[in-house]
């Protein structure tokens, strides 16, 4: 099966891309990134579909949206010529063939042209890339052969992987010292479990003496909180006693006070009667302030009149305004008179001759026209100067032309052997008719020969016979051969002619001898041709004047009054700066106008300011002279109301101490009347007696409720006398102490004994182990099982590699060692397996080397060797074409030269599809159809 074209829709970078391989071997070139990969995986993936969804980098879908897919159009031997049609749809494309009888089928006949092929099938033999040989120097010796197995017998690839997968799953289950495998580790759980067992056996045993020691636990306990309840009665009734004791006698001081009898004293009376104390002498200071306040304030004077400057201070805009526009007009003024005079000089007259020249619409109308006459005229006449001067040119070269032509003129000598051949010609060829005839009577001669012995035989065979058939056969036999004899006999007898030995073999010559004079002389004929037009162009020429323009477009400047000499590309300019000046003119005399009536306006508001000051101003100065007298005179006007604020504000609070100093007297009153006291010292007496009793109140109102609090109060039997009540506390308190420890340490015995037989009662840990070990010895016999029937497969693979080599692979490995010779230019003469299954090459000169001691080309040669020896063991079966992404871009010149030599030799029987970026493996096959990737218009196409 051959590719013959590639249709691609859509795939990674390509779209709508068509390329025809009509060659055996195609050489994709590219740079990186040129896409010869996208192109790779397209005939793969066109073959045997994309690639799954969850890999979306390997599916090359188009960026641009354009449509995703292609056709791959393909011959093959038994099919004859099919198209592959696959595009966007299930996870690997929607395909369809069309075969060449007309029959369209799907995925089901595609099978059937790949011959029952998946991709990696057909990419562990048709396709390799520079990878996969550069990774045979990292492999070991049994990964090697195993390669090279797979490499030379077809479907030892899927097994020996399958072995490794199994001997990978193996050593998952079980390793001899190991303890990650399953098995290891099932067998570490077993033992673990059983030491958990035994532990369980032994805690069992100890439950009878747990339960015994629990009841005596329990009768301690109830005596020892017996005990504590009557040590805690002693100790409450000890503390009573020891708490009410001082109190009592607390108590009978405190009723001997009350005995004196209450005071009637108003409650805070103190603190009311200094408060009045200290707001009378702050009122009479404040009063005393405040006199003195108003003694010191200074007479009101007259009151200044602003309303003059106010009103012209509102106005400070309009004189900014006025100020503004003046300086701006004089400003503009002084502009437009510079801007005048710069026009003027570039115009180059005086303000009077541009005032009177004319710069209307019509005048400036008038100059474009004749200005655009004038050059009009001159481009006229420049033309034609330069279609004069190239015309000129131009015969100046075909008279050059000429000239060397004449140089290249034939010798004398070839124009006479072209005449004398002219004649001769008809000549010859009529002597070379008659040699071919009598060529053709020498021919003749042997049929004469045949046909009067036949003759003769055959009437002497007839005769004897009586054979009628025959005698009429050999009778016409004589006949044919006599009329041959008459015919040759007219023709000429010499087969030579001199005119034939002289030029007989010459005629192609004479005839380019012919060719090159005609040619000669029509060459000449075309040059003096050329020469003679271009004399008859120059002739005919007509000659262009611009005088008449010149002259009216200089009598235009002298009426507006520019100089002779002003250059005809600012002219135009000129006059607009003509115009310029006229506006800037009537500009300035509208300006000295505003100018006048804004000075006018400036001296008014001057003489207005200058009345409100009272003083003389200045333009400069006015406003700031306004604005300090208003100053000055609101600051005197703020100055005398704050002193007649200030009067007011001290009269009205002179007023108010005095009336607070009434009331502060009728409260002092109040209170010595409801202390039923005269004076100040007696109030002051009567306030502490007063608070005596209220204190002495308090206290017994605090006593009885804390004897309250007690309760009522015995002493203890076991208190001897009342000094030893402390004593008895702590004895008391430490003995409940002691009974407090031993409790809570038979507690926390209690609790221990308790969970320990609780647990033994309803632990279930001991039925889970057991059955945690049933299933544990269940996994361990199902992976055992496991181990054994992968270690059975493992053998049956092993068994059948040695079948596959003692059967396909010997045909292989004799085709391999021929290439392998080839490829090694005669170094290595044979691949051989050893005893132990391992590859050897054998080398010229008898030694032996293992695969894994050769040097990398070497062993990268050798797996070549087996590939192509596969490949073309299968070209009958599975014609598949051979697709090469750079193998052999590692190899040095010599081993590339043998390569590309075998690969030339192979292109009979298959189809390289060979993707390189190297320039040097490009050129290594310039007979084979050469594709750039990046610029497919520069590919060589066949």
């Amino acid at each position: 099966m051959k590719v013959e074209k590639l249709i691609i829709y859509g795939f990674g970078r390509h779209e709508n891309r068509t390329i025809e391989l009509n060659k055996p071997i195609a050489v994709f070139y590219g740079m990186n990134e040129a896409g010869k990969t996208t192109i790779q995986q397209f005939i793969l993936q066109m073959l045997f579909g994309f690639s799954a969804r969850s890999q979306p980098h390997k599916r090359y879908e188009p960026k641009a949206g354009s449509k995703y897919g292609g056709q791959l159009y393909v011959s093959d031997p038994v099919y004859g010529h099919v198209v592959i049609e696959r595009i966007a749809g299930k996870s690997a494309g929607d395909v369809t063939v069309w075969f060449e009888d007309g029959r369209r089928g799907g995925e089901v006949e595609l099978a059937e042209l790949l011959r029952g092929y998946d991709k990696a099938s057909y990419q562990a033999i048709f396709s390799f890339s520079v990878h996969e040989l550069q990774n045979l120097d990292q492999m070991t010796e049994q990964e090697l052969t195993r390669t090279l197995l797979s490499s030379g017998t077809a479907g030892v690839d899927h097994a020996g992987k399958m072995e490794s997968q199994l001997e990978r799953e193996m050593a998952e289950l079980f390793k001899k010292a190991g303890k990650l495998p399953l098995i290891n580790r099932l067998t570490e759980e077993l033992r673990e479990l059983e030491t958990t067992l035994r532990e369980y056996k032994q805690r069992a045993e100890t439950f009878r003496p747990t339960t015994e020691r629990l009841e005596l636990i329990k009768q301690r306990l109830a005596e020892v909180d017996h005990a504590e309840r009557n040590v805690i009665q002693d100790i409450n009734e000890a503390e009573k006693w020891q708490q009410s004791a001082p109190l009592l006698s607390k108590q009978q001081q405190l009723e001997r006070v009350l005995e004196k009898g209450p005071v009637d004293f108003p409650e805070s009376g103190i603190r009311q009667y200094e408060r009045l104390l200290d707001q009378h002498n702050e009122l009479l200071a404040e009063s005393a302030f405040l006199e003195n306040e108003l003694g010191r304030l200074e007479p009101v004077g007259e009151q200044p009149e602003t309303a003059a400057l106010s009103d012209l201070l509102s106005r400070e805009a309009e004189w900014h305004q006025i100020n503004s526009s003046l300086n701006a007009k004089q400003e503009e003024r002084r502009r437009l008179q510079d801007e005048v005079g710069r026009l003027l000089k570039l115009c180059g007259m005086t303000q009077e001759q541009a005032l009177l020249a004319d710069a209307s619409l019509a005048q400036e109308e008038r100059l474009k026209r004749v200005l655009e006459k004038l050059q009009i005229a001159e481009q006229e006449q420049a033309f034609q100067q330069r279609r004069l001067s190239e015309e000129r040119e131009r015969l100046v070269e075909a008279e050059h032309a000429f000239k060397k032509y004449l140089e290249a003129e034939p010798p004398e000598e070839e124009r006479k052997r072209a005449e004398q051949w002219a004649e001769i010609k008809p000549q010859l060829a009529m002597e070379k008719q008659q040699k071919r005839q009598t060529e053709t009577a020498a021919n003749n001669r042997t049929a004469q020969f045949l046909l009067g012995a036949i003759g003769i035989i055959g009437l002497a065979f007839a005769v004897i016979s009586l054979d009628a058939f025959t005698g009429l056969l050999s009778v016409l036999a004589l006949g044919a051969a006599l009329w041959l004899w008459l015919r040759d006999k007219k023709s000429p007898n010499d087969t030579t002619n001199d005119l034939v030995e002289r030029y007989g073999g010459q005629e192609a010559e004479y005839e380019a001898l012919l060719m090159k004079l005609a040619e000669y002389d029509k060459g000449l004929d075309e040059r003096f041709d050329a020469i003679e037009a271009s004399k008859r162009k120059i002739a005919s020429l007509p000659q262009a004047d611009s005088h008449k323009e010149l002259r009216e477009y200089r009598e235009l400047l002298e009426s507006l009054g520019f100089p002779e000499e002003s250059s005809r590309a600012t002219i135009l300019t000129l006059f607009d700066k003509l115009r310029d000046v006229h506006a800037a003119t009537g500009r300035l005399e509208r300006l000295f106008e505003d100018i006048e009536k804004l000075q006018g306006e400036q001296q008014e508001w001057l003489t207005q300011a200058q009345l409100a000051c009272g003083k003389a101003v200045s333009t400069s100065t006015v406003i700031s002279l306004l604005r300090a007298e208003w100053e000055r005179r609101n600051q005197k006007l703020e100055h005398v109301g704050k002193i007649i604020e200030k009067t007011e504000q001290l009269e009205q609070q002179a007023r108010k101490c005095e009336e607070s100093l009434a009331k502060i007297s009728s409260a002092k009153n109040e209170l010595f009347e409801r202390a039923a006291v005269a004076d100040e010292d007696s109030f002051y007496r009567a306030a502490d007696l007063a608070q005596q009793v209220r204190s002495a109140q308090e206290q017994l109102a605090m006593v009885q409720s804390q004897l309250a609090a007690i309760g009522k109060v015995n002493k203890p039997e076991a208190l001897v006398k009342e000094e030893s009540a402390q004593s008895f506390l702590d004895d008391s308190r430490q003995k409940l102490v002691e009974l407090q420890e031993e409790r809570h340490s038979l507690w926390e015995e209690q609790a221990e004994k308790l969970q320990l037989t609780k647990h033994l009662l309803t632990d279930e840990g001991h039925s889970m182990k057991l059955q945690e070990l049933e299933v544990k010895k269940a996994e361990f016999q199902e992976a055992a099982k496991e181990w054994a029937v992968n270690r059975a497969i493992v053998e049956v693979f092993k068994q059948t590699m040695d079948e596959l080599k003692e059967t396909k692979l010997p045909a292989v490995l004799e085709r391999s060692e021929a290439y392998f010779s080839q490829l090694t230019g005669g170094e290595y003469m044979r691949l051989l397996l050893s005893q132990e299954g391992l590859f050897e090459a054998l080398r010229r000169d008898g030694l032996r080397f293992r695969v894994i001691e050769l040097s990398q080309a070497t062993k990268e040669q050798a797996y070549l060797a087996l590939r192509f020896a596969l490949a073309s063991s299968l070209k009958d079966s599975h014609p598949f074409p051979i697709i090469m992404d750079d193998p052999f871009v590692h190899f040095d010149r010599l081993r590339s030269q043998q390569v590309i030599k075998l690969v030339e030799e192979l292109q009979r029987d298959h189809q390289f599809i060979y993707f390189t970026c190297h320039e040097t493996m490009r050129q290594a096959w310039p007979d084979a159809q050469q594709i750039d990737v990046a610029n497919p218009e520069r590919s060589i196409q066949a």
